[in-house]
């Protein structure tokens, strides 16, 4: 009699809108995952043809599946689609420029498996081993999540490179697209739904940021400008002006937040420290700008692209995006 396959636990969904080269160590982590036979690889790309796939894709990624989109589509369009294809319980967003380390996969559906998360976010750890720049921007931005040890619920946890419940997602459809886009508030609505998020150190991801000072900035500004239009973009003028005179007070919030993770994880030296007001600044004029900006394709398209090319902001010769442990 034929045996079904069985119905895999987490679909991966890794978004390529370059060619293979921008997201084969991304891929290639995944297959060296422990619990490799309980994932769905799903690869979500606008052309094979443009992708440039090696003549051996498939012996390299055995049972990764493939969606073409047929046209060229924003980062957050793409990941909507994995979203809406994949054929798990439950869906893992992953960046291009950020790995599990071989166990962390496992760590997750171990949380999955409990069936009371609709969340379950990862630990980080900093790709970036030389930058001051990229070492202060991953504290500012996943210092929340470094350097913990117990596992407990959060309010919040990585937007990206979490596992999220397929359903809950899906709820959100036909505006899925600009959710994805800055996850955070995805995860205020899935906790006013009574739904719950859980924080599992053990699951560990390496995150790359840029490596200079010119290219941090660009990213969190045009992380900022997203994340403040989903914010505030079609709020009344005066809830506006309000958002943005805490303007200061959120960037002294977000360094004095990356300072303690700066402390908890002793991430680099003090220049590291000393690089946070900079960056929390900047993150924060991003948003605010944002708040102003009625044009939702400009600041979606903002946001996508800064995320879309991160690879080409990190220096490759002395932090290069590769797996610690090959």
């Amino acid at each position: 009699m034929p045996t079904s396959t069985p119905r895999p636990l987490l679909t991966v969904v890794a978004a390529a809108l370059d060619d293979y080269a921008t997201i084969a160590e991304a891929l290639c982590a995944v297959e060296d995952q422990t619990a490799r036979a309980e994932i769905e690889l799903l690869v979500v790309l606008d052309s094979l043809e443009r992708f440039g796939a090696p003549t051996d894709f498939g012996e390299r990624h055995p049972g990764a599946r493939v969606v073409e989109t047929g046209r060229r589509l924003l980062l957050h369009q793409v990941r909507a689609i994995g979203v809406a294809c994949a054929t798990a319980e439950f869906v893992f967003v992953l960046e291009d420029h950020c790995l599990p380390a071989r166990d962390c996969l496992a760590a997750i559906i171990s949380r999955i498996r409990e069936g009371t998360w609709s969340v379950v976010g990862p630990g980080f750890a900093s790709g970036n081993r030389h930058s001051v720049w990229g070492r202060a921007a991953n504290l500012l931005t996943y210092g929340e999540w470094m350097g913990f040890d117990a596992a407990s619920e959060r309010s919040f946890v990585s937007g990206h490179n979490s596992a999220w419940r397929c359903s809950s997602l899906r709820r959100f459809a036909p505006h899925l697209e600009q959710e994805l886009a800055v996850p955070s508030r995805l995860q205020q609505r899935l906790r006013e739904a009574g739904e719950r998020l859980f924080f599992e150190p053990r699951a560990l991801m390496f995150h790359w940021e840029g490596s200079s000072l010119r290219s941090v900035c660009r990213i969190l500004f045009r992380q900022g400008l997203g994340m403040g239009h989903i914010r505030q973009g079609s709020a009344p003028l005066a809830s506006t002006l309000l958002a943005a005179l805490r303007g200061p007070a959120l960037a002294g919030y977000r360094m004095l937040r990356g300072a303690r993770a700066w402390w908890r994880t002793r991430t680099g030296s003090l220049r590291v420290l000393l690089a946070l007001p900079l960056l929390s600044l900047v993150w924060c004029a991003g948003e605010v700008v944002g708040y102003f900006t009625r044009d939702a394709d400009f600041a979606l398209r903002s946001v996508s692209e800064v995320e879309r090319h991160r690879q080409p902001a990190i220096d490759q010769n002395r932090e290069p995006i590769r797996r610690p442990w090959t």
